[in-house]
């Protein structure tokens, strides 16, 4: 058996992409590749792609573990994929990888609890497995459509250049540089990473077993409550959809990107004893792209809601020009695999009166195949990242964005010091 979509079902019917030669194309089963993950072989280098899954490979939603699949086939045998969990007695445990040091006592005892229970822990090993191995972090609701090479990581090794780490930015505070934590990556022994590392163990501290009250650390208030859009100020304002609900409750939300926030603070950080200086090390060794071009344009071109009937409408590209939503489906589906690296669905920080996303339709038990369905447009989206390059910018970098001088307070301290 091979994999879930047959490179036969399809042609390239949207501009963009090209089909993978056949010869370069990973013809193992999807049985395999699980094996595989569920058996990893020893760290060998930093081309590592690092993602968690809380009860093990076994127990994930069906989408999420098509994406994994698909990272896999992807990218080819010069990287290794890893996918970690909290499963006792498992090979892929986090903690065989991480020493305790590294980790919270939460995390090592079992006792986190809260909402964002999953999401935290993995926020807990995502920073130790780039520090001590090096590579990429991707969640794992996330769809790869480019090579990590050819995102940043041919930057990342290349002695002549000065980026040592990549990220997307997605701004979340009044000025912009704050990152989307879904998706990183980082030479192995990366002092920024190191830092983050740091600080995000000392907010685990004490006992703590959730994200609660993260915002009134001493560590993090003075960075403040995250800004909803319209109090930012934005040198090219974009207008995307994060669910349609009255608002977001601001501590809440802060609370939930304590991770973000400890960023924040790393960024903004002139240590003089240490010699730490934020502000220059992140515009001089930091590739930055933009978070909603390259991840997250599902948000600027659609309501949230509207992604998943799109997706499950017959592939009927032959009527693109007679059809609305065929056209509509057309036009989202090729944009994304010619335009963006990947394509990230989460349902984040859902609360009730939000848009339900394509990430919670995709998760419910009715739809286990949605992501899948024999002759819809979801099957060639899933089909197309499998089997298709993209034509742009291919064996180069993209290009890293500049950001203006620096509009925020910085934080002249010590690291673990309160200001």
């Amino acid at each position: 058996m091979g994999s879930t979509i047959d490179i036969r079902s399809f042609r390239p019917v949207t501009p963009g992409i090209t089909p993978i030669p056949q010869d370069k194309i990973d013809s193992r089963s999807d049985e395999e590749l699980i094996e595989v993950l569920k058996h990893p072989i020893p760290v060998r280098h930093e081309r590592n792609i690092w993602a968690f899954w809380n009860t093990g490979v076994d127990n994930m939603r069906p989408w999420t573990r098509r994406n994994v699949l698909g990272w896999i086939r992807r990218q080819g045998p010069s990287w290794d994929v890893r996918l970690l969990d909290m499963v006792p007695g498992s090979s892929t445990n986090v903690q065989n990888f991480v020493p305790p040091e590294y980790l919270p006592e939460s995390f090592k005892n079992g006792t986190m609890d809260g909402m964002a229970k999953g999401q935290h822990s993995s926020d807990m090993a995502r920073l130790p497995l780039l520090y001590l191995y090096g590579g990429i972090w991707l969640d794992v609701g996330s769809i790869l459509l480019r090579n990590f090479d050819d995102i940043f990581w041919r930057d990342l090794e290349d002695p002549a250049s000065p980026f040592e780490m990549g990220i997307t930015l997605f701004q979340s505070r009044k000025f912009i540089g704050q990152c989307l934590s879904g998706f990183f990556g980082a030479r192995k022994g990366n002092p920024f990473i190191e830092r983050w590392m740091q600080l995000w163990l000392e907010l685990w501290k004490d006992g703590r077993t959730n994200c609660f009250g993260l915002h009134e650390h001493p560590l993090l208030k003075p960075l403040g409550l995250i800004v909803p859009p319209e109090e930012q100020e934005h040198e090219h304002p974009r207008t995307i959809d994060l669910g349609g609900a009255g608002g977001f409750d601001l501590k809440i939300t802060t609370d939930y990107l304590g991770l973000n926030m400890a960023y924040e603070r790393v960024r903004l950080l002139k240590d003089a004893k240490t010699g730490w200086n934020g502000p220059e090390y992140y515009r001089r060794h930091v590739h930055l792209l933009d978070t909603v071009d390259e991840i997250w344009k599902s948000h600027e071109m659609l309501l949230q809601d509207e992604l998943f009937p799109l997706l499950s409408l017959p592939f009927e590209p032959e009527h693109t020009e007679t059809d609305p939503k065929q056209k509509a489906a057309a036009d989202y589906v090729g944009y994304v695999l010619a335009n963006c690296s990947l394509a990230k669905y989460s349902q984040g920080h859902w609360q009730p009166g939000l848009r339900v996303p394509l990430a919670m339709s995709w998760s419910m038990p009715e739809n286990a195949d949605a992501d899948i369905k024999k002759g819809t447009w979801a099957e060639y989206y899933r089909w197309a990242s499998i089997f298709c390059n993209q034509t742009r910018l291919q064996g180069v970098c993209l290009s890293s964005l500049t950001l203006p001088e620096e509009q925020d307070e910085i934080i002249e301290t010590g690291l673990l010091e309160a200001k």
